[in-house]
């Protein structure tokens, strides 16, 4: 049974909208996840917006069992796209900003395997110069995601995925780390949890974001 059907039943009984999510009717709504999925898929490979850029060619999106979803940059040429493991290289080892977040993680009781993972640009971009266009980009596909997961609070690491979630260009990205901001997709609401990239190029990416995961897990308490 997918790890994400055992949350939700650990979860019970548990009222979406007025309907009691039953074993049977968690599997279904799994099932559709899975599809919808699917098909997010073949949109990001059939995209060529920003050109003939490389990019996850199997599944851009891991499945966890968090109430959470954490967005990324853009896959890392030497990531996921070679083990198919968010954060893992080609050895099967984390990388240094996985190591990172598997210490902030871990601070609130979770691990790397457990959580919701994507990246806000699905190709590989290698110029940072590029990353504003790009996540405009894929913005649409991003929100196609999210809508297909369970997942109502969105923790974007670093300054790209934010913009473009919250649709604002940020001059200072310290006021927006570790603090909570609502937005609506479709008539849901979201709340957007900033935090630094855990990058070991960021001297902010495991100090500056202690207090924002100290305050995550007030929030999912």
């Amino acid at each position: 049974m997918p790890s994400i059907v055992n949350f939700l039943i650990k979860t019970k009984p548990l009222i979406i909208k007025n309907i009691l999510l039953t074993e049977k009717l968690v599997i279904d709504i799994i099932s559709y996840c899975k599809v919808m999925i699917e098909k997010i898929q073949n949109e990001i490979l059939d995209c060529c917006k920003c050109g003939n850029l490389k990019k996850l060619k199997e599944v851009s999106i891991q499945i966890g069992t968090t109430p959470f979803i954490i967005i990324g940059e853009s896959p890392a040429k030497d990531g996921w796209i070679i083990s198919h493991k968010a954060f893992y290289n080609k050895d099967f080892k984390l990388q240094a900003s996985g190591r990172t977040l598997e210490k902030l993680l871990n601070e609130i009781n979770y691990s790397i395997k457990d959580i919701y993972f994507t990246e806000c640009c699905k190709c590989i971009i290698e110029d940072r110069k590029l990353l504003t266009k790009a996540s405009k980009n894929c913005f649409s596909i991003l929100l196609e995601q999210i809508k297909s997961i369970p997942c109502r609070i969105l923790v974007p690491m670093g300054i790209y995925p934010t913009q473009v979630l919250l649709g604002v260009k940020i001059k200072k990205f310290s006021n927006y780390v570790g603090k909570i901001f609502k937005i609506n997709i479709e008539g849901e609401e979201y709340k957007v949890f900033p935090i630094y990239h855990p990058s070991p190029l960021n001297p902010k990416g495991y100090s500056g974001n202690i207090s924002a995961f100290q305050l995550l897990r007030e929030i999912l308490n």
